[in-house]
């Protein structure tokens, strides 16, 4: 086996507190449409969600109470629990759907609604074509707004997630990656040696303007690499 093979495919080094990453996806309804929500520091905090990295594989989805009004929609609700030690790159896919009415932004492989799971994992290989659930009846994806990021989470001691949140004065829309065919409302979500302090969000297309209640750079220590 080549030296670059076994470099790929060696468990990474830790330091204690960086084995899992737990990512906490927090969606609510206002009864019109949902929000999704996967960061812990947005300045709407009654949203927020758990998402952290710790020695400690997280089970129960850790959300905010929402604001009056609105209330967690479960069966979207989940924490996916990824142990660093089983793979080098962080395969973060983005879903999304439309009814026809909204647009909905599912970002987990293991949430209760199973019609809507993705394929976010941890591997040691980069993933090139988002894998998501074909969607409950009178659902369809939103194709220019899904895309797989592959985050090599050896290149950098942080794991910079930027939540770009957009609204068209019907519904909100959610954004993660700096994939998506939809260009204009692509955010900045990288690996780098440094933390990000705010939000880099594209501009949105026209008759959408960022919710900056939503929007939020979450940067997570993965330690030294």
């Amino acid at each position: 086996m080549s030296a670059t093979l076994l470099a790929a495919t060696a468990a990474p080094a830790l330091a204690a507190g960086d084995r899992y990453l737990n990512l906490h996806q927090c969606v609510y309804t206002n009864g019109s449409y949902l929000y999704t929500n996967l960061l812990a520091n947005t300045p709407n905090t009654p949203f927020n969600t758990g998402t952290n990295i710790s020695d400690t594989r997280d089970t129960v989805a850790k959300c905010g109470p929402a604001a009056p009004g609105w209330r967690l929609d479960p069966a979207n609700v989940s924490v996916l629990s990824l142990d660093r030690v089983r793979g080098r790159y962080l395969n973060l896919h983005q879903c999304v759907y439309s009814n026809g009415r909204f647009l909905y932004t599912n970002l987990l492989s293991n949430t209760p609604n199973t019609p809507f799971n993705t394929g976010t994992n941890l591997s040691y290989t980069p993933d090139t074509t988002p894998k998501c659930a074909p969607g409950a009846p009178g659902w369809t994806l939103d194709t220019a707004n899904v895309a797989v990021q592959s985050l090599d989470l050896a290149s950098g001691q942080f794991l910079n997630l930027h939540q770009c949140v957009y609204s068209n004065r019907y519904f909100l829309y959610t954004n993660l990656l700096a994939t998506t065919p939809n260009a204009p409302f692509n955010t900045a979500t990288h690996v780098s040696g440094s933390q990000d302090l705010a939000a880099r969000c594209g501009p949105g297309a026209a008759g959408w303007a960022i919710d900056a209640a939503n929007i939020a750079a979450l940067p997570l220590d993965l330690g030294t690499p």
